[in-house]
């Protein structure tokens, strides 16, 4: 199976590579033979054999080649931790969408959204709703991450706190640009001109 839910935030490389993985049903697991989707009510574990990563969901449905939704999602790599209310991967489109993110990285800790697009052939990702870090210190409407880049922008209403200094946006025009380098956050409020491609993403989740 190509694309699961694995390569979010591991970049373009991975994207796909999730060729097989093994499925340890936490209960029963039913196949339905006309429409080939797999169902494990109780939930269970999916296992990228290759990478090593590992999607524990309280409840997970998927049909090879086409999709997979759970619910309770946990997700496990050697470099990321998240975990989502839902989520439902479109494979073909390589794009998953998430109800109650959170996610950690070596960029962020505790990154919040009511809900979340990741886009795997971009390498990017869009939160929306109640966005929020705990590191960076970040509150937002909306926030493009480009993974690949290591960059963010928030676009409208935003609060970034970063020691005493405070920055803070009002209004449907204000733009935060935030890049990770050698350990630092750099924000500006000043969006540098090749960083303006990541507005438009945001359209892509309602």
């Amino acid at each position: 199976m190509r694309g699961l839910l694995l390569p979010l935030f591991l970049g373009l490389a991975l994207a796909a590579r999730f060729a097989t993985f093994s499925v340890e049903p936490t209960g029963p697991q039913r196949v339905d033979l006309d429409t080939g989707v797999t169902t494990l009510p109780q939930g269970g574990i999916l296992v990228d054999n290759e990478n090593g990563l590992r999607l524990k969901g309280s409840y997970i449905e998927y049909k090879e080649g086409s999709f997979v939704r759970a619910k309770g999602v946990e997700l496990l790599s050697g470099k990321e931790t998240f975990q989502a209310q839902s989520m439902e991967h479109d494979i073909p489109k390589q794009e998953a969408r998430f109800q109650g993110l959170v996610f950690a990285n070596a960029d962020f800790k505790g990154l919040r959204a009511e809900r979340a697009l990741a886009l795997f052939a971009e390498d990017v990702v869009v939160l929306k709703g109640k966005v929020q870090a705990d590191s960076p210190r970040l509150q937002a409407e909306t926030l493009v991450v480009d993974l690949k880049g290591r960059e963010a922008l928030a676009l409208g209403s935003f609060t970034y706190q970063e020691g005493k200094a405070t920055l803070r946006g009002q209004g449907a025009s204000a733009r935060l640009h935030l890049r990770f380098q050698s350990g630092k956050v750099l924000a500006s409020t000043r969006v540098p001109e090749g960083a303006l491609r990541l507005v438009a993403y945001a359209s892509r989740l309602p």
